[in-house]
């Protein structure tokens, strides 16, 4: 409608939304405008004046005859303006118009009234109304794909009900924000079943890449605006995944290269070696899958000219071409399966792994293969099949590389079992009676330091702490384990150790060194490692009380590989929520709970789903819920496999805690304490920290001589405020308590804050220090306001009697300096009734004078902007 342009240039993707968007022009500009709306196609676009006669045909009769053509269309746009006062000519398919027509329509736009619409895709050469745009008459307008955020309400949108943050950052990475192929992905995983609502929340499996019906079709359609040579490099791309620039300048023109990125159909990623992709990775899977056996054949003969993988092959790369080869039919070496399987596993990428690892090899790798099968399968959740296959790897392997690789298999098949201790224990035998008993030298071969390693995991998920960390600190000091990969591993053990130990500041540093590997810029070679690597980060930094390195360490974007987005879903929601509810953000910690459990019901190698039972329980507790909080325990009593040990005991405490505040208070009670003694047994500082201060919540006062000794040995920058707390619990003197609320704020722990201001102020009450009571109470009321959903039991009696609103809106102007004159003539009521409000306000909160009212007033600001701020 802006006088200031003879239109709009509207350019976008297929799929990204531009007919949508016409649609809801046209339903804007109403009943006062008329829209002549002309649609070239492929067909029309040989034609001359193709497109438009198409239009004004039925009352013309098709002429070639450009000024009969011309007042064809400028009879319709007069029949317009004597219906309408505004005219809009709106062309769909921009690309397809033909030069003639288009001559027509700019000399309409520029002798008439009419406003033009145009719709084109990216990079089309041949839109000769651009011309228009180029020369300032339209405006143009980018059909951007959508945000993650985006994404994730428009799929609640779509399946009415809370989706699963994981879920809609995979969908969106998959998608490239494309919404119709983000369409086509949500249906086709529906149909397949892999797109479920488990307790409540929208959860995916990994969907294979599977579009609806819809998207494929438009899909075709997409394809076939390309010529023969741009539709062959989207072939080639969709088969051998990303490509460097080099090898596909190899084997293409230039040209092509250039028109298929600027229709944005390719986008290339820079590097130190330049690399082309599909922008919407989705529609990889299915292009391959439109692609003939004999075609795809051709073109990978093609591309082998230039390049074929070897050892020194990127991982992706390695895969994509195993699996090219495979799915054509065309021979692969037994070692390239091998290390095909190996990598797929390594790299998450669970499809390609399993079909890999499923193909028939000599006698000489198959024992490897069976255990990247048994790895696969158990990446399924196919427990049983990868057992049976890890034994039967052990048995068939003929080199110490295949047993570690089969001890590995072994270890991850047999993690969840009860018995996983004798399990293990008989597999490491089988391996040192066939190759030798495994010890830490100089000579040690690479085999030694993988079975030393699984050696050093198997402590750690059993807490057997001491011996998982010395093993732990000798295998990093070996040469062998210089490289990047062993010592980001052994590191983040270093961090899940220490943590539990308390020595809370040595494992945040180890956290910064791991986090530094992970996130360099050439990237991290090993997925499989990176994900519990960043858990056993988080949870340091979570100890630790550093809420913003947790906090950014939690982002999504952090795992750029759109699988990881999936597998590391459950564990990623769980950290967030951990560190929520640590701080008494409960509400936040059980709305990511709820997708946290539904994801590590049905995928939890890491064995957290107990601490996700057990948090899920004390936070409905704390949120008022008694009856929902039965749930999950219920759950975590019946749960039929092992945690790992660590991480279980916290779980059990936080059930503990639970049980206790909801009623079972001799059973819940007893549980803390047996998890507290164990945890004094084992040395695990750090974990009895929080059973500590779970049994202090709940009321047993007679361990805080025990919190204050823990917290003067504990290694953390958190360590003055656990200090601070004891001493303020044990002395129960009301200043050090009001003194330990603060400093609880200060440190992000606002639940303790809550509870340290709320004895404070009952020790100041039942001391007769009112005005302090009172002070105290008006700073813990707002502490409670700027914590939604949080019932627990603390805030039954701290509050001070309320002031009615008429009352509050006077002592505000009270503060602010005003006489009762004044304020009566601002609020338009007489001076007596002022001055009546005043003194109920006086009698209602103990004060004598004006003064102490604008002091409590200023007092409450202070505090409200303080909370605010530290949120």
């Amino acid at each position: 409608m802006d006088a200031s342009s003879r239109g709009v240039l509207v350019v976008g993707q297929h799929g990204a939304g531009k007919t949508w968007m016409l649609g809801q022009v046209v339903a804007a500009l109403g009943s006062g405008a008329t829209t002549i709306r002309l649609s070239p196609s492929k067909a029309l676009s040989s034609v001359p004046f193709g497109a438009v006669n198409a239009r004004v045909g039925m009352n013309l009769a098709r002429s070639t005859d450009y000024y009969e053509v011309l007042n064809g269309l400028l009879d319709q746009v007069r029949s317009g303006f004597e219906k309408s006062e505004n005219v809009f000519l709106m062309v769909d398919n921009g690309e397809y118009l033909d030069e003639q027509s288009a001559a027509v329509i700019m000399q309409v736009i520029m002798s008439t009234d009419t406003k033009l619409i145009v719709v084109d895709q990216p990079g089309s050469h041949r839109t000769y109304l651009r011309e228009l745009w180029r020369d300032g008459y339209l405006a143009r307008f980018e059909m951007a794909p959508l945000k993650s955020s985006d994404v994730r309400l428009f799929l609640e949108d779509v399946l009415d009900g809370q989706v699963a943050a994981s879920a809609a950052h995979y969908l969106s990475s998959r998608s490239a924000g494309n919404p119709l192929v983000l369409k086509g992905l949500v249906s086709g995983a529906l149909e397949e079943g892999s797109l479920r609502k488990v307790g409540g929340v929208w959860t995916l499996d990994h969907p294979g890449d599977k579009l609806g019906s819809e998207s494929r079709d438009y899909l075709q359609m997409d394809l076939e605006y390309l010529g023969p040579e741009s539709r062959r490099i989207i072939e080639i791309l969709a088969l051998a995944g990303p490509l460097p620039l080099d090898i596909l300048l190899d084997v293409t023109d230039s040209e092509s290269v250039d028109d298929i990125q600027q229709r944005d159909l390719v986008a290339i990623v820079p590097g130190s070696t330049m690399t082309m992709c599909l922008s919407r990775p989705a529609t990889a899977g299915p292009i391959r899958r439109m692609i003939p056996v004999g075609r795809s054949r051709r073109l990978l003969a093609e591309v082998s000219k230039v390049f074929v993988p070897d050892g020194g092959t990127s991982s992706d790369m390695l895969i994509n071409f195993t699996r090219w080869a495979v799915d054509c039919g065309a021979a692969v070496s037994d070692e390239q399966i091998l290390a095909a399987a190996t990598r797929a596993n390594e790299m998450m990428r669970l499809p390609e792994a399993l079909q890999i690892s499923s193909l028939h090899v000599g006698p000489a790798h198959a024992g490897a293969l069976l255990a990247q099968r048994s790895i696969a399968h158990l990446n399924h959740s196919w427990a049983a099949q990868a057992c049976t296959l890890a034994l039967k790897s052990l048995e068939m392997a003929v080199t110490p590389d295949d047993g570690a690789a089969a001890l590995r298999a072994a270890h991850f098949a047999f993690l969840p079992d009860h018995n996983y201790e004798v399990h293990f224990a008989s597999a490491l035998r089988s391996y040192e009676d066939k190759f030798g008993e495994v010890s830490l030298a100089n000579p040690s071969t690479r085999a030694d330091i993988d079975v030393l390693t699984l050696q050093a995991m198997r402590d750690l998920t059993l807490g057997y702490s001491t011996a998982a960390l010395e093993r732990t600190l000798a295998l990093l000091d070996h040469p062998m384990t210089a490289n990047r990969v062993d010592q980001t591993q052994l590191k983040s053990l270093l961090c899940e150790v220490y943590s539990t130990i308390g020595r809370i500041g040595s494992a945040a540093e180890m956290a910064f060194a791991v986090i530094g590997e992970l996130e360099s810029p050439e990237g991290f070679p090993r997925p499989d490692i990176s994900i519990l690597a960043y858990a056993r980060s988080v949870s340091a930094f979570i100890y630790d009380g550093d809420w913003g390195t947790a906090a950014k360490m939690l982002e999504p974007q952090i795992f750029t590989n759109p699988d990881l987005m999936l597998s590391s879903g459950g564990l990623r929601d769980l950290g967030e929520a951990m560190m929520h509810c640590r701080r008494g953000h409960i509400d936040e910690a059980l709305s990511l709970l709820i997708p946290a459990v539904g994801t590590l019901s049905d995928y939890d190698p890491w064995l957290v789903l107990h601490t996700a039972l057990g948090l899920m329980a004390y936070c409905r507790v704390m949120h008022g819920d008694i009856e929902g909080a039965q749930l999950p325990l219920d759950r975590l009593d019946a749960l039929d496999y092992r945690g790992s040990k660590f991480y279980a005991l916290e779980g059990l405490a936080y059930a503990a805690a639970a049980r206790s505040l909801a009623g079972e208070r001799e059973r819940g009670v007893k549980d803390l304490y047996d998890i507290l003694h164990e945890c004094q047994e084992s040395g695990y500082a750090g974990t009895e920290l929080t059973v500590l201060s779970l049994l202090v919540r709940v009321g047993e006062s007679g361990v805080v001589p025990r919190l204050g000794d823990v917290a003067k040995k504990l290694e953390s920058k958190g360590a003055p405020f656990f200090q601070s707390w004891a001493e303020a619990l044990r002395t129960q003197d009301p200043v050090m308590l009001d003194k330990a609320s603060a400093m609880a704020m200060e440190y992000g722990y606002e639940l303790t804050a809550v509870e340290l201001a709320a004895q404070a102020q009952k020790k100041f009450h039942d001391r007769g220090k009112v005005h302090k009571s009172r002070k105290t109470a008006s700073k813990l009321v707002l502490m409670r306001e700027q914590m939604p959903g949080l019932a627990a039991l603390v805030f039954n009696s701290v509050d001070r009697p309320q002031m009615t609103r008429r009352e509050h809106e006077v002592a505000v102007l009270v503060a602010r300096g005003e006489s009762n004159n004044a304020i009566a003539a601002r609020l338009n009521v007489s001076l007596r009734t002022i001055e009546g409000h005043l003194y109920r306000t006086f009698i209602k909160l103990d004060l004598q004078s004006r003064e102490q009212l604008a002091e409590l007033m200023n007092n409450d600001a202070a505090n409200t902007a303080a909370i605010h701020l530290q949120r």
